[in-house]
Formats: C-alpha cells, sequence, structure tokens
C-alpha cells in the first residue's frame, strides 16, 4: 500500500469513529476524555519512536531541534489564524450562528490535527521503510477514530441530525491524504533533510498534543482518566510496534 492511499484510510477513521452514533445518541464526558487521552497517548508514541528516533539516527541534531521548532510553530500559526477567522465572522450574533460557529471550530480543528498526522504518514513512507508507513498509518487511523467519535457527539445533542454529524466526521479527515501527498513530495525532493521533514512532522503533532488533547481532556475534571488514556494509547501503539516492526 502506498503512503497516499494509507493516509486515505488513515483520514476516513475520523468518519468511521463517528460511526457508534448510529446506535447511541450520547456518550459520557468522562469517556470523550479517556479517548482524548487515548488519542493523545498514540499520537505520542508515533512522533517519538516512528518520527524522532529515525530522525536522530541520522546525526542531524541540528535538522531535528529546528524541525521540532518549525513543526510546532507552523501549527500554532494555523490554529491561531484559522479559528479566528471563524469566530469572528458570528461574534456579535445570536446564540445559534454560535452554535455553528463553534460547529465549524470543531470540525476545523479536527482537520488541522490531521495535517501534522497526514505529514507524518507521507513523511514515513518517503523514508523507504514500509514498516515505518505502515506503523504510522494505523497509529494515525486508530487515534483519529475516537478524535471522530469526540467532535460529532456534540452535535447530536446540539440538535443535528446523526447523519449530518458523521459527515462532519469524515469531512474533516480530508487533510489527512492531502497532507500525506505533501509529506510524500517533501520527504523524496529534500532527501538529505529528511531529519528535518521528520521532526518537522513530529514537531506539530507534540504541539496539538499538548496545546489541544491533553488540556481538552482534564477540563471535565477527568484527569485520571484521560491519564489512563494516554497509557492506554501507548500500550497499543507498543504492541503494534512489537508485532510489526522486529
Amino acid at each position: 500500500m502506498n503512503g497516499f492511499a494509507a493516509s486515505i484510510l488513515a483520514g476516513m477513521c475520523t468518519g468511521i469513529g463517528a460511526l457508534p452514533l448510529i446506535f447511541v445518541n450520547k456518550i459520557s464526558k468522562v469517556f470523550e476524555d479517556f479517548l482524548l487521552g487515548f488519542a493523545a497517548g498514540i499520537m505520542l508514541f508515533a512522533a517519538s519512536f516512528s518520527l524522532i528516533l529515525p530522525a536522530l539516527e541520522q546525526k542531524q541534531i541540528f535538522q531535528v531541534i529546528m524541525g521540532l521548532l518549525a513543526g510546532a510553530v507552523l501549527i500554532g500559526v494555523i490554529e491561531k489564524i484559522i479559528p479566528n477567522i471563524n469566530m469572528g465572522q458570528v461574534r456579535n450574533t445570536d446564540f445559534e450562528s454560535k452554535v455553528l460557529a463553534k460547529t465549524i471550530m470543531m470540525v476545523t480543528a479536527i482537520a488541522i490535527h490531521n495535517i501534522p498526522e497526514g505529514f507524518a504518514i507521507g513523511v514515513g513512507y518517503a523514508t523507504g521503510s514500509q514498516e515505518r508507513g505502515i506503523v504510522l498509518a494505523m497509529a494515525m487511523g486508530i487515534q483519529n477514530a475516537p478524535e471522530g467519535l469526540v467532535v460529532s457527539a456534540p452535535l447530536i445533542e446540539k440538535g443535528y441530525s446523526k447523519s449530518k454529524a458523521i459527515l462532519f466526521a469524515f469531512f474533516a479527515g480530508i487533510g489527512e491524504p492531502i497532507a500525506a501527498a505533501v509529506g510524500i513530495l517533501a520527504g523524496k525532493v529534500i532527501q538529505p533533510y529528511m531529519p528535518f521533514t521528520l521532526s518537522l512532522a513530529a514537531g506539530a503533532m507534540y504541539y496539538v498534543v499538548s496545546h489541544e488533547l491533553i488540556p481538552e481532556s482534564h477540563c471535565h475534571g477527568n484527569q485520571v482518566k484521560a491519564t489512563f488514556g494516554v497509557i492506554a494509547g501507548f500500550v497499543v501503539m507498543l504492541l503494534i510496534e512489537h508485532y510489526i516492526v522486529k
């Protein structure tokens, strides 16, 4: 399987993760926060062991450091610009419009999160390591599913139809294959700077985990459950890494 196809499947997992909402109308905040922690654990493992370690193996520590910083700054700038644009259009409108704005923001946030994930898949395949690409694609697909569920459940609570909420989740995954294509191209064009591109993807993922997933999972008083979610995500990735990459 090539990197682009793998990223499409991983992106689709955002929508697939929302499918349980066909059978239930609501999920508890405790479970949501556990799932966010789970997604964070997967991203931390993938960024550290599938991106940073291979980058460090090439003995280019300056590229690794610069890539980490650049990835974090890039996503920070994107997150600062895009939500402000969406909220600015409806800041003084009625409650329903604000709900719509929040919906757009949530879908946009997941789409932004999928940028570093898709880029990571693309770069992973561009290194020439099929195993690394598969591990990254599996990791991103697994962690996309709970994100899709968490982003869709509040929409149903606000009165959206189940089909529309699930469609939003699928739509949020579109950014992943686009970013993967960029990652594949970048990896092939600037091969001597592969440590930088690997670290760029990792830095972006670290930013998403630290700035979005972990704080969000702690804001309802479920810090312990969310923390065990992080550990669970890490354990799942350890098992995948052990049985796929030897």
